[in-house]
């Protein structure tokens, strides 16, 4: 089988949940003896090849193409570039063909559709559906359904991640859905529970909106920070935030061992997001033995429930509240049981090797 897989950037040159879906299908489609050709984007093309093995490059041939820009911003801007992206990914592909699935990422295929090329979208998170806030997220959200209505109802395949994303899919006149989780790699497995005093929260994300992080402060300002210690990874010490040796921020990494190194130390991840897809630092952070805290957006609610944390809605700081100080007083054995059955449903169902056939088997007629 050939493939050309059509992604917005590729991790870690780009840091993000749909980035490093894009990394892993190529890699795993490539371990399956699957033909890829990735079409990406990239500030250095030369970092994300040296991502794949020797075999793995093999069965991947890369083809980049430069994200458009613009002089000045304006409103759209970024939807605007998409388009002209899309484009020059086709104008590209064109000249490579034919190919026997295409599986386009994000408003990769927005032209190709256009075009009448068959193809399998992934929209992912499907957050210009979810909850807005504010007039400035409305209007964003109105401007970014422009080309996924079009990609919805063209793709002769939509790709669910499942939960709430398959009824948004529906409701947009989707003409068929296949649902493929998404996975990780088995180097996130890591079944060494730590035993610390103090529960240690930790949460891995951008400083936006959507992620939630306004209320998490709010409701950190509610509890004895004398009873936990917060990790945030992704984000640098905001200035209306005090000093304080309970909270850790560990800025922006890219180095996944560094990374892995600080989740393996903490306790439960919070996740306290507006609008999501299937995070996939859930799924890393199940992995490496951490109970939950998320709130019920996109498909969360089939990687977390009593069994291993608590799923509470967006947007509710009473919830956030009472679910924090829930883990500031939980007894070892309990929370203990949590972690050990996070690990558990990563295992058995989350990891790249059985995520991949899921895929494979969606990508047949």
């Amino acid at each position: 089988m050939r493939i050309a897989l059509l992604a917005d950037g590729i991790w870690p040159d780009t840091i993000g949940g749909m980035q490093k879906h894009s990394f892993y299908l190529a890699k795993y489609f490539a371990l399956n003896g699957i033909k890829v050709d990735l079409f990406y984007c990239a500030n250095d093309a030369a970092l994300v090849i040296k991502q794949f093995s020797f075999d793995e490059t093999l069965n991947i041939r890369f083809f980049k193409v430069n994200f458009p820009k613009v002089k000045f911003s304006f409103p759209g801007h970024y939807v605007y570039n998409s388009y002209r992206y899309s484009k020059r990914i086709y104008q590209l592909y064109i000249k490579q063909g034919p190919y026997d699935f295409i599986y386009s990422q994000g408003f990769t295929g927005w032209y190709f559709v256009k075009m009448g090329v068959q193809l399998g979208s992934n929209l992912h998170g499907l957050e210009m559906y979810q909850k807005a806030f504010g007039l400035k997220s409305k209007l964003a959200q109105f401007i970014l359904r422009i080309p996924a209505n079009t990609i919805i109802r063209k793709s002769a395949i939509s790709f669910s991640l499942g939960g709430k994303l398959t009824q948004i899919l529906t409701t947009q006149k989707a003409l068929k859905i296949r649902e493929t989780p998404i996975g990780i790699g088995e180097e996130w497995l890591f079944n060494k529970p730590v035993s610390n005093t103090t529960i240690n929260f930790i949460f891995v994300g951008r400083n936006e909106k959507r992620k939630g992080l306004d209320l998490l402060f709010q409701a950190l300002q509610k509890l004895d920070d004398k009873q936990f210690i917060f990790h945030f990874i992704g984000i640098d010490k905001p200035t209306i935030i005090s000093e304080s040796k309970h909270l850790i921020f560990h800025g922006e990494l890219r180095d996944a061992e560094k990374i892995r190194g600080i989740v393996s130390q903490c306790d439960c991840l919070v996740s306290p997001s507006i609008a999501e897809g299937m995070p996939t630092v859930i799924l890393e952070a199940m992995a490496m033995n951490l109970a939950v805290i998320a709130t019920d957006t996109g498909a969360t609610s089939l990687l977390v429930g009593k069994q291993n944390g608590l799923l509470i809605q967006p947007d509710n700081l009473s919830q956030l509240i009472e679910s924090l100080q829930y883990f500031c007083q939980i007894p070892s054995e309990e929370l203990h049981i949590l972690k050990q059955s996070s690990y558990k449903i990563v295992a058995e169902k989350y990891i790249w090797p059985v995520s991949i056939q899921v895929t494979i088997n969606a990508l047949k007629p």
